[in-house]
C-alpha cells in the first residue's frame, strides 16, 4: 500500500493523472447494461412462455389428471 501522506503532493497529483482513465469504468457499465437488456428479454420471454404453458388447452383433461403428481412439492 503507498503511503500518499509520505510523498510530496505534486507527486500523488501526478499519479492520479496518469493511467487509464475512466475508459475502463465506462466499458464495465457498458457490459453491464448489456447484460441487464439480455437478461430482462430472457424474463419476458421465459414469462409469456410460461403463460402460454398454463393457457394452453392441453393443460386441461386427461393430460393434466395423468401429469398432476408431478406438479407436487419435491421431499427434501
Amino acid at each position: 500500500m503507498i503511503d500518499f501522506g509520505a510523498l510530496p503532493p505534486e507527486i500523488n497529483s501526478g499519479r492520479m493523472y496518469v493511467g487509464p482513465g475512466a475508459a475502463p469504468l465506462v466499458a464495465a457499465a457498458a457490459a453491464w447494461d448489456e447484460l441487464a437488456a439480455e437478461l430482462q428479454s430472457m424474463a419476458a420471454s421465459y414469462g409469456s412462455t410460461v403463460q402460454g404453458l398454463t393457457v394452453a388447452p392441453w393443460h386441461r383433461g386427461p393430460v393434466r389428471r395423468r401429469s398432476r403428481w408431478r406438479q407436487r412439492p419435491h421431499p427434501t
